[in-house]
């Protein structure tokens, strides 16, 4: 429970400072940057952290069960622009980046990101994401690539990727659809086929901005 006091406290800190950002979500279930891996139970998801107009950014990503409100995973990340003109170039770090199963084992790991975005116009948009992730108490290593469009149109917001993982040869396809009902309320619809096993999962959830 020691990770979901601090992780509350983090989010609530960042909610009352200026020039932040934070957003709770009731969601269907959890968010992962590996498509394959969302969780398919009910979560609470909560984004926090910095501006992103400074050469240095920090970000938070909660993931807490719904079910009996215990805490699932969270990542702390720290990016810093490399190229920040049309085409933008950041690097970051997972540290840590923490994951908790229903008995309360925790593993912790270590991961390096490079992110690539390129904007075509107002409405769309492509960009990669390039993640190395290895085990800290475990010896989980992973590489991580994803490939994104996203286009904007009026209230909706389209993300659509294509990944591919190293382990066990996962690859697959994944939409985001967000539309927005008001300028702090929106609702996410996200769904995944992974390919390389015939896996489908989907989830919707109502997210909340501060």
């Amino acid at each position: 429970m020691k990770y979901f006091f601090s992780v509350v406290v983090i989010f609530f800190v960042c909610t009352s400072l200026k020039a932040q950002y934070a957003s709770a979500e009731f969601s269907s279930g959890g968010f992962s940057f590996v498509p394959a891996f969302t969780d398919t139970n009910p979560n609470l998801i909560l984004h926090a952290g910095t501006a992103s107009k400074g050469f240095l950014s920090a970000h938070m990503i909660g993931n807490i069960r719904l079910e009996n409100m215990n805490p699932r995973g969270f990542i702390f990340i720290t990016r810093a622009k490399v190229i920040d003109k049309q085409f933008k170039l950041t690097a970051g770090v997972h540290l840590p980046a923490i994951q908790i199963d229903e008995s309360y084992h925790t593993d912790t790991f270590f991961a390096q990101e490079l992110i690539g975005s390129y904007k075509l116009s107002d409405q769309w948009g492509l960009s990669a994401m390039y993640i190395h992730g290895k085990g800290r108490n475990n010896d989980l290593e992973i590489n991580l690539l994803t490939l994104n469009a996203q286009f904007n149109h009026q209230r909706f917001a389209y993300l659509t990727q294509i990944y591919l993982l190293d382990l066990d040869q996962t690859y697959g396809l994944a939409e985001n659809i967000t539309y927005k009902l008001t300028d702090r309320l929106d609702i996410r619809g996200f769904a995944n086929s992974t390919l390389s096993n015939g896996d489908f999962k989907w989830t919707i959830g109502l997210r909340k901005h501060f």
